[in-house]
């Protein structure tokens, strides 16, 4: 069995949503088999899935539409963007469809938590692996169009070594606190900040190279995680794993990590995370061999995917954060 043939069987019945939520099948068996090497593992896992969840079902009936456009933000329409994918892409033009979305859409990568990021971003190293993930493409494209969000991009520039002190300061900012205390839902929080011009001028991203910035997207989201082990932090980790993945189809990729600081930042500001430094932090003696051994055996998926993504940037930029941060999940899904 190849492991296009797991993804496309379960991704063929399923559309991205797991009632208001989202469905992470695609994603935790990429990374189940990145992690173990083993497409028994990966069967196992997505057995283990299937069974416990009630995964949205691809819809026979859609309205057809004539372009990816009509279907913008409207996950409703899933199927119908489908449709156009699976007719119009192919081998030779899947990296044209990937770089319209990411160059035309680029506002909308955190959309839906940063998963439609992710899922493309594993949808990507699939591929790589198998070219009969090509279906699995054209399901993240469809995701990735229907369940856009648009972010903001802040202009302010500071140095790298000031993005925690700067993150604690827009944190506590008093009108920050205002809008974030009138709306309920993180969504609704993220856009009364982007539709607020104080909050677009006290943001900040980080100057210089694509990599430096990075390194601040990683510092702040790595801290935050450790400090509240919240699943927002959790995913602005992996959401900048999937934009590494992704670094070619970009045609300003420094751009991309400003639109990527800024979603960061306003993510773990909606979340009410507002401290960035570390005190007194423990880091963990278990291996990465050990730390995947053990992440074969759960059923978290946020487990599994931080398992394989922190590795993988721990790879790039060395850090006793990473083994810890997948560490700390994988004791909470004990």
């Amino acid at each position: 069995m190849k492991i296009s043939e797991l993804i496309n069987t379960y991704g063929e019945k399923h559309n991205p949503y797991q009632g208001n939520l989202v469905n992470h099948l695609p994603m935790g068996q990429l990374a189940m088999y990145k992690i173990s090497d083993s497409i028994e593992k990966m069967k196992e896992y997505t057995e283990k899935y299937v069974g416990g969840r009630d995964i949205n079902k691809v819809s026979e009936f859609y309205d057809e539409v004539d372009s990816l456009e009509e279907t913008l933000g409207n996950r409703n329409q899933y199927e119908s963007a489908l449709a156009i994918l699976e007719k119009d892409m192919n081998h030779e033009n899947a990296d044209y469809y990937i770089k319209k979305v990411l160059n035309e859409y680029p506002l909308g990568m955190s959309s839906g938590l940063f998963h439609v990021l992710i899922r493309l971003a594993y949808a990507v190293e699939g591929y790589e692996i198998d070219k009969d993930y090509l279906p699995e493409i054209k399901r993240a494209v469809a995701y990735y169009i229907t369940a856009y969000r648009e972010a903001g991009i802040f202009s302010r520039k500071v140095d790298s070594e000031s993005i925690l002190n700067e993150g604690e300061k827009l944190y506590s900012k008093e009108y920050v606190k205002e809008i974030l205390s009138n709306k309920s839902s993180l969504g609704q929080k993220m856009k009364a900040l982007y539709d607020s011009n104080d909050y677009m001028k006290d943001g900040f991203i980080v100057q210089g190279d694509s990599d430096e910035k990075i390194k601040g997207a990683l510092d702040i989201s790595l801290n935050a995680y450790l400090n509240t082990e919240s699943i927002v932090a959790l995913h602005c980790i992996t959401g900048t794993h999937a934009l590494i993945v992704l670094k070619k189809y970009f045609e300003d990729f420094n751009k991309a990590v400003d639109v990527l600081n800024t979603c960061i930042i306003t993510h773990l500001v909606a979340s009410e995370i507002g401290e960035y430094h570390l005190s007194n932090q423990e880091y963990t003696p278990l291996t990465w061999k050990e730390i995947h051994k053990t992440a074969e055996e759960v059923t978290d998926v946020h487990a599994v995917k931080l398992a394989y993504t922190a590795y993988q940037l721990n790879k790039i930029y060395e850090d006793k954060r990473f083994p810890t941060s997948a560490a700390v999940r994988l004791n909470l899904s004990k």
